[in-house]
């Protein structure tokens, strides 16, 4: 395994207010994925879908537990030792799933996803006060089918959903929350027949990218939206495949600085797809493709333009494996990750707390056709602090 540490591109020594500046690397990168044990609740399937982390030793991850034909909703808290599940509630009857998690401290996180009360799908949120879940109430703006995908929480009383909803046709859902109401907000469709956001990413609570897919015509597409408070709109991006494109995830450092991951049809198999925002124009960079079937990303985390991990499955033959990558902001390179099942391994997110702290979570399959959870944590260098020394001193000849 090589050791990849992101460094700065030229060397200087700056006098700043009667200091000198001594510059160190920008930063690490991860460059070990290691698994670490976490619980099962179901007989039959366990499967976590998101993690947010707050620091190395406050994480959260939700998902989905089956026992027998009910699935239920999952979650569980990380404290730097051990995972625990946690008691969640379950507004339906026989179909609960908590698909993403954000946190803003360690006793203040939003959960959404979805319910089944009958014979339609319905939003479910619930938060965290760091012991207790508790459900709150959210509108539904469809007749037989309303989910929520993806939830960005900037403080504990602003916090974006989006999803889908349907009303004869598949169409985006959106709604944002102001600590006490969940409130349904205009969003546009950019297809005819299908459309859905799949992942939301806010550095403020007027300044959010969403993404996800369109249906146009006989092809799937990508499709961008941007929130400036008060409105979405729809923002140009490009298709690298000739068939079906779609973006899974998004993250966002700034207004102005977004990493999306999806996959791409170029062919006969799915490929990575990667573009980067500069506040303006959506470009795809190149992201390596290591499996001979297809190889999708499905979360990215982003802790500085050019300090991203990417995480996904990779298929050989039928067998699926975890797939983890790194972005330098020049370059996306594969990071060697473990797998602790037979058959099927994927990671379905990634929570980063600095460069070289994340962990990633998702499901294995250990041979039995049943879903487990699996947790995987992702390291790397420690960057080294930058030294301020007064310009009264006098810097050493030597060190060593």
């Amino acid at each position: 395994m090589v050791r990849k540490v992101v460094l700065a591109a030229v060397a200087f020594v700056a006098i700043v207010l009667g200091s000198v500046v001594v510059p160190t690397s920008a930063g690490a990168v991860v460059d070990n994925a290691t698994i670490v044990p976490s619980p099962n609740a179901g007989t039959s399937s366990d499967r976590l879908l998101s993690v947010s982390c707050v620091s190395a030793s406050d994480c959260v991850a939700v998902g989905a537990t089956n026992t027998g034909s009910v699935v239920e909703t999952l979650a569980m808290v990380w404290d730097g030792s051990v995972w625990s599940i946690v008691s969640s509630p379950n507004a339906g009857t026989s179909n609960d799933q908590l698909r993403s998690v954000s946190c803003v401290s360690a006793t203040e996180c939003v959960a959404v996803g979805y319910t089944n009360t009958g014979s339609a799908l319905e939003t479910l949120v619930m938060v965290w006060d760091g012991s207790v879940w508790s459900i709150v109430s959210s509108p539904n703006a469809g007749t037989s089918s309303d989910a929520l995908f993806s939830v960005s929480c900037v403080s504990a009383t602003e916090c974006v959903a989006v999803g889908r909803t349907f009303t004869g046709v598949i169409e985006t859902l959106v709604m944002v929350w102001n600590g006490s109401v969940w409130t349904i907000v205009s969003s546009p469709n950019a297809g005819t027949s299908n459309d859905e956001l799949y992942s939301v990413s806010c550095v403020s609570a007027t300044e959010c990218v969403a993404v996800g897919y369109t249906n146009a015509g006989s092809t799937l597409e990508t499709l961008v939206m941007v929130w400036n408070g008060s409105v979405w709109t729809i923002v140009s991006s490009p298709n690298a495949g000739t068939s079906n494109d779609e973006l899974y995830s998004v993250s966002c450092v700034s207004a102005t600085e977004c990493v999306a991951v999806g996959y791409t049809n170029a062919g006969s198999t799915l490929e990575t797809l990667v573009m980067v925002w500069d506040g303006s124009v959506w470009t795809i960079v190149s992201s390596p493709s290591p499996g001979t079937g297809n190889d999708e990303l499905i979360w990215v985390s982003c802790v500085s333009a050019t300090e991203c991990v990417a995480v996904g499955r990779t298929f050989t033959g039928s067998v699926s494996e975890t797939l983890v990558m790194v972005w330098d902001g020049s370059v996306w390179s594969i990071v060697s990750s473990p797998n602790a099942g037979t058959s099927s391994d994927e990671l379905y997110s990634v929570s980063c707390v600095n460069a070289s702290e994340c962990v990633a979570v998702g499901f294995t399959d250990t041979g039995n056709n049943a879903y487990e959870t699996l947790v995987m944590s992702l390291t790397g260098p420690e960057p080294t602090p930058t030294t301020t020394i007064a310009s009264d001193q006098v810097s050493p000849a030597f060190t060593g």
